[in-house]
């Protein structure tokens, strides 16, 4: 059975106070639970005034305690963590909630955050070297460092890693990241910013290096992710995220520190870069929505589906693709 996990950006467009915002976050991660969800995912952002959660394992861990649900990260940002830092706290998480929760890291954005916490472009680029770390402590509960960024002699995790299934997911929206996973024989984490055909050569990259490395991968533990809304028609519901992502991204530009300069969007052309993202999302009516998934969980083969309904523009709108979620997921 398919999987559906719910992405809280926890942004902070249209609400009075920091605590309105979380108690929201809350508020939809209970309504997912209510409504035939499986999973809640949380993201990480700095120094951003509009997206407010900067601690995305903090609030994977308070995500655990007030619901059932399983929990992940998409994603914790690699370059901004000591690799054995979030090994530590992935592990101490799996422990206290009984294997419920899914560390899902990525390169990133090139903004400032990287500067502050990493090592700015260079870390940004190349990622090879805390992968492999990751990979090191998550598996085999012991590391050592002697790539180039880390020097270190070997220490054991604390608490040892729990060994029941692959220790993370990679973010990735190219072949490249996809074999650096795939060497690794850890799961993608598809981007939501392709289209499907170009999700299925990220996979079929995906797949080759996991062979020619030795590994023997589940396809369903891949995951992907879109976002998603629903209306009661297709050209309303396409709108609402056609609108909805223009403002996000737009607002996110202009809160934002980019580590290589660019032009903050103008109103029109966030409309226009939105509408050629249209074929990326899920959109429709109920029927429609439901169609949808299945030709794309069929197309891709992965057993877990993240869907970001905060992408429709408005907290009502959140709130009811979540709700209706219930009905396109088979149990209404």
């Amino acid at each position: 059975m398919t999987q559906y996990g719910l992405v809280l950006f926890t942004d902070s467009f249209g609400t009075a106070d920091t605590r309105e915002t979380f108690d929201r976050a809350l508020d939809h991660a209970r309504e997912a639970e209510r409504h035939g969800w499986h999973e809640v995912w949380t993201t990480e952002h700095h120094f951003n005034p509009r997206v407010l959660n900067s601690a995305a394992l903090a609030m994977a861990g308070f995500l655990l305690g007030r619901t059932d649900l399983h929990v992940g990260t998409a994603v914790c940002v690699l370059p901004n963590h000591h690799p054995l830092a979030l090994a530590e706290q992935t592990s101490v998480l799996q422990h206290l909630s009984g294997d419920r929760f899914t560390l899902g890291v990525g390169r990133g954005q090139p903004l400032v955050d990287q500067e502050v916490f990493g090592t700015g472009m260079a870390g940004f680029r190349d990622i090879t070297e805390p992968v492999a770390l990751l990979d090191q402590a998550l598996r085999q509960g012991r590391a050592k460092g002697g790539g180039g960024r880390y020097e270190f002699d070997e220490v054991a995790i604390t608490p040892e890693p729990p060994a029941r299934r692959v220790p993370f997911v990679l973010a990735s929206s190219s072949p490249e990241s996809a074999r650096l996973a795939g060497r690794h024989g850890v799961p993608v984490l598809l981007s939501p910013f392709i289209d499907v055909p170009t999700k299925r050569a990220v996979l079929d990259a995906h797949a080759a290096a996991a062979a020619e490395h030795g590994h023997q991968l589940d396809p369903r533990d891949n995951i992907d992710s879109s976002y998603f809304a629903t209306a009661d028609d297709t050209a309303t519901a396409e709108q609402l995220l056609t609108t909805g992502i223009a403002e996000i991204e737009r607002q996110i530009a202009q809160s934002g520190r980019p580590l290589v300069e660019r032009p903050v969007p103008t109103a029109e052309q966030a409309v226009a870069a939105a509408e050629r993202l249209t074929g990326c999302h899920i959109a429709g009516d109920v029927a429609e929505c439901r169609r949808q998934l299945a030709d794309r969980v069929a197309a891709l083969g992965v057993g877990r589906v993240l869907l970001m309904p905060e992408g429709a523009g408005s907290h009502e709108a959140t709130v009811r693709t979540i709700r209706e979620a219930e009905q396109v997921f088979g149990r209404g």
